[in-house]
């Protein structure tokens, strides 16, 4: 799995592990049972947070069942099909279709080409399946993408503005029809967007300057990418505390240990690791 809004594994109980642990399974086998086995192996971190957001903000308890994972014959115990959890599969799906579109063919390498090519061609029923579902998501994708290319400039705020938007608007989906949490989810929303935006751009600069595609760091003459990073970072983080006083005003109804780890310690740990001589992530136990 990818993505940047995973749990701080140091700081995480062995009750949100598991907890974490049956969403992730129970996400991946709904994406299998609605949308087919490949579409499984697109999942995301930032998918099974969507669910647990969705229904711990709701209050409601998901029942967790001994099911068999996707593609394999192993049963282990995951969330039962939820509300949370089918919207997290939808904005999974649609999320993966969108990134395919991000960048143009004659941009990669040869295999990535092929590698695309066929993830488009596996991918295709199980996005028309999504749209079909929640055509509300797939305009606010759309609407996305014409955003970005009229934003193309040198202000790193207005640049980030786009996915800034489609995230805030995601998040707010997930809140009750409170207007003060809607508000809070989407303000949410729109920090994790800009915090994105900025870390992949700044991930891509030695790329985007190779092939002249537009980057926001390029265009105001950062080329070095570890400056870049440093620029991205320095910004990310004035985000990140944005948002967690955002997040202070939710009132959040289960799981609010695990997600603290992943609003808080987790987002921080991802624009700048909270200890950097840590070993890589292990998501099952020994």
């Amino acid at each position: 799995m990818k993505g940047r809004m995973r749990p701080y594994l140091p700081e995480l109980t062995i009750r949100d592990y598991n907890t974490y642990q049956w969403y992730q399974r129970g996400v991946r086998r709904q994406l299998y049972t609605t949308y087919g086995l490949y579409s499984c192996y697109g999942l995301r971190y930032n998918g099974v947070l969507f669910a647990v957001l969705a229904d711990s903000l709701a209050g409601r308890p998901a029942t967790c069942k001994r099911m068999r994972e996707p593609g394999t014959l192993v049963w282990r115990q995951m969330m039962c099909q939820t509300q949370g959890i089918r919207l997290a599969a939808q904005v999974e799906v649609l999320l993966g279709w969108h990134k395919l579109q991000d960048r143009r063919c004659d941009e990669l390498p040869f295999k990535q080409r092929v590698k695309r090519t066929i993830d488009r061609i596996l991918l295709r029923r199980a996005y028309e399946k999504a749209v079909q579902e929640n055509p509300a998501l797939e305009r606010l994708f759309e609407q996305e993408q014409e955003q970005a290319i009229v934003q193309m400039n040198l202000n790193y705020t207005e640049a980030a503005e786009p996915m800034s938007n489609i995230y805030g608007a995601l998040y707010s989906t997930l809140a009750t029809d409170e207007n003060s949490q809607r508000k809070s989810m989407r303000y949410i929303g729109s920090c994790i967007g800009r915090v994105f935006y900025l870390l992949d751009k700044a991930g891509r600069v030695t790329g985007d300057k190779r092939v002249g595609r537009y980057n926001v760091y390029l265009v105001n003459g950062v080329e070095d990418p570890g400056a870049a990073l440093e620029n991205a970072r320095r910004q990310s983080l004035a985000v990140a505390n944005d948002l967690v006083r955002a997040y202070g005003m939710l009132d959040v109804k289960l799981n609010k240990s695990l997600i603290d780890n992943i609003m808080i310690l987790g987002l921080r740990h991802a624009v700048e690791p909270l200890d950097p001589e840590n070993q890589p992530v292990r998501w099952e136990l020994p």
